[in-house]
This record gives structure tokens, C-alpha cells and sequence, in this order.
């Protein structure tokens, strides 16, 4: 059995190899180009060029990457589990459906409702639940109820991106600048969703904590992801410790966070233990 993620996953190639992970690439779009994530432009270049103030965006995998990779995987598996950013989000689920029908069933796509540290989580499960012997047929209708429960808890360090982004209004960055007001964006079934707003990167910090406590409140397995923010993402680890949380691991948001919240934004994904 192989399983598949797109780029939104967070990890490293070589992270991602060692997980037993294969990953397909995401776009990067700068200007009139296209780049494939982490193999034509790496997360470092990302965050440079919106320092530097491009404008950058994200688009689906072309369905010729996604073919070849599941034609590589399939001459050495009998099958290959495709878990994808939320169809919510992109177009990428719609895209492996659409390439999976040539392989005669082979070819599982499961939409993770999530991205980043919430896709590895779900991935995990999907791969866990195989081996406690959930039939292939039924592992879409296993992986639900958890599925449902995979929640993530965004904190952009400033408003800039999401203004450069097209998430927020140019009033709306240039009060919040003045206050210095921070959204908390929660992703939950598949969608982003604006939650409380915050004064500061400091209280946003224990927000995320207080939200976290209210979803979780017996703890949880998460994943912590940063925008070149270790330090931040220290603190929020810090914030959860009394909250009955396993830290499976620290990964980099990726281009699909960074490109709309920024440098310096930091997440935690959680799905609850067991």
C-alpha cells in the first residue's frame, strides 16, 4: 500500500520519504508562472518573496503530476491511498477523482477536510485503520467520525498578508494595524472560519490555548507548524502543555498557509487521541 498527500501536507521531502509518504506538488503562482511547490521554488523562497512584497498565490496539482505518480506507485503497490487538502480549499480532491477513475479502483482519494499538520493527522488514521484490518471498501466510512473531529487554530503574526491576499479589506488591515488586532482562524469540516480577535500576538497565543481547551478538553494529538516562527511556536507549544496535549511534531506551514497569512504566522492542528 502507498499513500499519497499533496505539498499542503507541511513536510519535507525528505521528511515526507521517511514517513512512507509520496507528494505530489501543489502551485506556487509569482507573476505570470507557475512553480511546483518544493521543487521549483522551496518554502524559504516563499517567505522571501513575500518579505519583499509580491504577490503570490496557490493553485491545485496538474493532473499530469498526480498520474505519473500514481502509474510510478502502482508498477510497485497493488494500491494507493491519495489523502488531499480540503476540497473546500482547492481543487485538488475533484482533480485526484478525476485521475484515480483510469486506475480500475486501485486508486483511494479521501478529501483530509483539512490541511497541513490537520492532512497528516488524517492520513495517519486512514493508514492506522488499515492495519487494524478496516476493509479498503469501508475506509472512507471508518476515517469519518475522526475526520470530523480534526480541527486547526491559524495565528497570522500580522494582518499584511491577508490584505495582500484578498482575505481581508484594506480598512479592515489598517485598523487592525493601528490596534494591533489579530484574527484566530479556525479550520474545522473543510472550511476556514474567521474566529475571535485578539490584541496582539501574545493573546492570541492563550486564545488559541482557551480554544483548544474548549474543543479538546481531553486532550489531543497535534501537530504545531510555523512560518520561519520557531519562537512562536515554542510558545504556543508552551501554552498547551497543561492541556493534556501529545505533540507528534513540529513541521512548516508550507506555501498553502504562508502565501495567505504571512512570515511568522504559527498553528496547531489537533485530532483527539486514540
Amino acid at each position: 500500500m502507498a499513500f499519497v498527500a499533496d505539498s499542503t501536507l507541511g513536510l519535507t521531502p525528505e521528511e515526507a520519504a521517511r514517513r512512507e509518504i509520496h507528494l505530489v506538488p501543489q502551485q506556487v503562482v509569482h507573476g505570470e508562472r507557475s512553480y511546483r511547490d518544493l521543487l521549483e521554488i522551496s518554502p524559504q523562497e516563499v517567505l522571501r518573496l513575500l518579505r519583499e512584497g509580491a504577490k503570490l498565490s496557490t493553485s491545485q496539482v496538474s493532473p499530469q503530476d498526480l498520474r505519473h505518480l500514481y502509474e510510478a506507485l502502482l508498477s510497485r503497490y497493488r494500491r494507493v491511498v491519495s489523502v488531499h487538502v480540503s476540497g473546500f480549499l482547492s481543487g485538488t480532491v475533484a482533480t485526484a477523482q478525476s485521475v484515480a477513475q483510469a486506475f480500475g479502483g486501485r486508486v483511494k482519494v479521501l478529501d483530509s477536510w483539512s490541511l497541513n499538520g490537520g492532512l497528516l493527522l488524517v492520513l495517519e488514521r486512514a493508514r492506522q485503520l488499515l492495519k487494524e484490518g478496516v476493509a479498503w471498501e469501508h475506509l472512507e466510512e471508518a476515517l469519518a467520525p475522526y475526520r470530523e473531529r480534526v480541527l486547526g487554530y491559524v495565528l497570522p503574526e500580522t494582518l499584511t498578508y491577508l490584505h495582500r491576499s484578498g482575505r481581508i479589506s484594506g480598512l479592515q488591515s489598517f485598523l487592525g494595524g493601528l490596534l494591533r488586532v489579530l484574527p484566530v482562524l479556525e479550520v474545522r469540516e473543510g472550511r476556514v472560519h474567521p474566529g475571535p480577535r485578539v490584541r496582539g500576538f501574545t493573546e492570541g497565543i492563550r486564545k488559541v490555548a482557551a480554544l483548544f481547551r474548549r474543543d479538546f478538553p481531553g486532550g489531543a494529538q497535534v501537530y504545531l507548524a510555523h512560518a520561519e516562527n520557531p519562537e512562536g511556536a515554542k510558545a504556543l507549544g508552551e501554552a498547551l502543555k497543561a492541556e493534556g496535549v501529545e505533540v507528534l511534531g513540529v513541521i512548516p506551514a508550507g506555501a498553502a498557509v504562508s502565501v495567505h497569512t504571512g512570515p511568522g504566522t504559527v498553528a496547531v492542528f489537533a485530532g483527539p487521541k486514540g
